[in-house]
């Protein structure tokens, strides 16, 4: 389950990946007619079912001129026209053997021929954002303009936002002339594709793009307040206020790029306010970035390193506030190199964090990579190398959306295993209460021996106090420490050692875990619920069979481990006991662990088989004994060492003895199959812990081969 949660994210970046190489953005280009020496023929374009149409290719440019559509039909230009790609910027083109400035003025010109069936029909021309002021003419109509159109900065007025333009097709040739000047920033031209069709259709994308947008932005907003309230609710953590502004920043870029929403909501805005928010909104939502990666794993990112970011993008961001557009923009290269490099640096906090098995480090080091993937699109974009369009607003999207789905999984997991503990120490509590009840009245059905009953009821009084006072030190000691530790990091004390308390309160989870389910097994096989899958097997072979088992482990920490068959005879030593071989392994174990972990490395532990009894007497049985060289247990302790939770003195020292289940849970296995187990040891001299199993009769194994496991009962 936890590998498929993530396949979705992988597939999302594969996608995304090959969207953004070279070139993805050119799919199916090459059924788009493009123009040639100023003219683009689009009489076969199907305007129903092949929707816009981009005016890219060559269209013919008069440099350093501002002409009109008079000026072209009357011919009063040059008379060896220059052909232009667009959209490019006027940077990267070449007129007369020499390459063009960003700043200056230009006339561009295209005749578009389209089939004289659509004579007189209703068309739309998107017209994008043109860098930085333009005045359109359509069949010699003046059909638009963004700012005032000058030969020099100081005669120009700037405006820039993308805006739809409609008009009538006159006959089958449409000429579009369109007057650009630059003065006050680093890119220059027609820069983005136009784009032609049916006047509904350009209606329908223009708010189709203006709806994803506001969504968009609609959705940053939402995301900022939302964990500003976070803050607000508990202020020690400040990570939630640093992402809000981060989601506003990103938000307010979003507004000022792309459709150029805030033109639309704030019409009277400068152009230089407009640029000058697009580039403080990314600088500071990249300062909140860093804050908000240092915040989240303060461990994985160097102090030091976090300052740097910070203090690289303040001054960046002041320099932006004193200078002007014609200044900084032309740094817009070297800004994008260092959110780049900061944002490869969060991806790198984040695959640390991975490998240090931070929580919620998967989800955030794919968020930061999908993100990482979304800025890279805009660098390339803003340099003119794709033609995506600005799209780290999605990216952000993304990063917040897998940031609410990580702190819900997290969430949901802490409150399931609250929950299954809950469920569980209500039902084992009910089956404590009925166990206590029945032997309560079994005790008073009980008058033949006062005395014997008076002493059975002292020593159930002692157990059940002894039982209870484990019970309650068992489960309340970790509860105790888990409150401690969550209190300690919600109230953000020691913050460093955070990790450590959220691991040390997911181990004694665990051990909770561990004595409830010992609990369960128990209380099972005290009821019977338990279902035994027995089967007739050899006790000798049996028993070597798990000696070999271990032979290796045992004899490699250093221990004279012994297997000793003393079987009376090979007839007494192939009668088969009916047990349920996985249980009996369980018991077999506990007890060599056991022996392991109270005896020296230097010394012995023997696993021995023997007879018990004879068939004559009709008790004949197998007896299996684990003897240690250990240290023994004390004389009080031994008819307590098969009780629930009973820890002697010298085990209550050593906080690695386990919970003191095991044993009680082998004498129950025992007593199922009809046997018994005891001890005998001396302090300081080892001990032996014995288990006794009868063996089958000729009736029994007559039965079991004709009938299989069903219907014997050993107990």
């Amino acid at each position: 389950m936890r590998k498929l949660f993530y396949k979705p994210y992988v597939l999302f970046l594969v996608l995304l990946f090959c969207v953004l190489l070279p070139g993805g953005s050119a799919l199916g280009k090459g059924s788009q007619p493009e123009a040639v020496k100023g003219i683009l023929d689009l009489s076969e374009w199907n305007w129903e079912h092949s929707g816009l149409a981009k005016l890219d290719g060559e269209w013919e440019l008069v440099w350093s001129r501002l002409l009109t559509p008079d000026d072209f039909a009357r011919g009063s230009y040059s008379s060896s026209p220059t052909y232009a790609q667009v959209p490019k910027e006027w940077k990267a083109l070449r007129v007369d053997g020499g390459q063009l400035s960003n700043q200056g003025y230009a006339t561009y010109r295209l005749l578009i021929r389209t089939d004289s069936a659509d004579n007189g029909k209703d068309m739309g021309l998107y017209v994008p954002s043109v860098a930085t002021a333009y005045k359109l003419w359509i069949d010699g109509r003046l059909a638009a303009m963004n700012g005032v159109v000058g030969t020099s900065k100081e005669e120009m007025v700037p405006a820039n936002f993308p805006k739809p333009v409609f008009f009538h097709l006159q006959g089958s040739q449409t000429e579009l002339v369109i007057q650009v000047s630059n003065f006050v920033q680093r890119k220059g031209g027609l820069w983005e594709a136009f784009r032609l069709g049916d006047s509904q259709e350009v209606i329908y994308e223009r708010e189709k793009e203006m709806t994803s947008q506001l969504l968009i932005v609609g959705s940053l907003f939402t995301m900022g307040l939302y964990h500003m309230g976070l803050f607000l609710a508990r202020r020690k953590d400040k990570s939630p206020l640093v992402f809000g502004f981060f989601s506003f920043a990103i938000g307010i870029r979003t507004m000022v790029t792309g459709q150029t929403l805030v033109a639309y909501l704030f019409p009277h805005i400068s152009w230089e306010l407009q640029v000058h928010l697009e580039y403080l909104s990314a600088s500071f939502s990249m300062i909140m970035f860093a804050l908000f990666v240092y915040y989240r794993y303060p461990a994985e990112m160097h102090k030091g390193l976090r300052n740097l970011f910070v203090g690289v993008l303040l001054a960046y961001s002041l320099f932006v506030l004193v200078t002007h557009a014609s200044v900084y923009t032309y740094t817009m290269l070297h800004f994008q190199i260092v959110i780049l490099v900061l944002i490869g640096f969060a991806l790198y906090v984040f695959v640390r964090a991975f490998m240090r098995r931070r929580d919620g480090a998967r989800l955030n080091m794919a968020a930061v990579a999908v993100f990482l993937v979304f800025a890279l699109n805009d660098v390339l974009f803003d340099n003119r190398i794709i033609a995506n369009g600005h799209l780290v607003q999605l990216g952000m999207l993304f990063y917040l959306f897998i940031e609410s789905v990580n702190l819900s999984h997290q969430f949901s997991k802490s409150f399931a295993r609250v929950e299954t503990l809950s469920a569980q120490l209500k039902e084992w509590n009910e089956m404590l209460e009925e166990k206590v009840q029945e032997r309560t009245e079994a005790l008073e059905q009980s008058n033949e021996n006062m005395q014997r009953v008076n002493k059975e009821l002292v020593k159930m009084e002692k157990s059940r106090r002894h039982m209870l006072t484990n019970i309650s030190h068992e489960l309340g000691t970790p509860l105790t420490l888990i409150q401690g530790y969550v209190k300690a990091v919600l109230d953000r004390v020691d913050e460093e050692n955070h990790d450590r308390y959220l691991r040390l309160t997911y181990e004694k989870t665990l051990i909770l875990d561990r004595i409830i389910g010992d609990l369960f097994e128990l209380s099972k096989l005290e009821t019977g619920k338990i279902r035994f899958d027995c089967q007739a097997v050899s006790p000798a072979a049996y028993i070597r069979s798990l000696y070999d088992k271990y032979e290796l482990s045992f004899k490699q920490e250093g221990y004279s481990f012994e297997f000793i068959d003393r079987s009376a005879s090979v007839a007494h030593r192939g009668a088969p006991v009916w047990i349920d071989v996985l249980r009996m392994e369980q018991v077999v174990t506990n007890l060599l662990f056991n022996a392991r972990k109270f005896t020296p490395s230097s010394g012995f532990i023997h696993l021995i088989v023997e007879q018990s009894g004879s068939r004559e007497k009709g008790d004949l049985g197998v007896r299996v004994t684990v003897q240690d060289s250990g240290r023994g247990i004390d004389e009080e302790d031994l008819p307590f060492v098969f009780d629930r939770f009973y820890r002697g003195k010298e085990s209550s020292k050593n906080s690695s003895t386990g919970t003191g289940l095991g044993l009680a849970i082998c004498k129950e296995i025992i007593a199922q199959h009809g046997g018994t187990i005891e001890v005998e040891s001396k302090l300081g001299s080892g001990s032996a812990f014995t288990f006794t199993l009868p063996v089958m009769n000729d009736m029994e194994e007559e039965l079991a081969h004709d009938k299989g496991s069903e219907n014997i009962d050993r107990r």
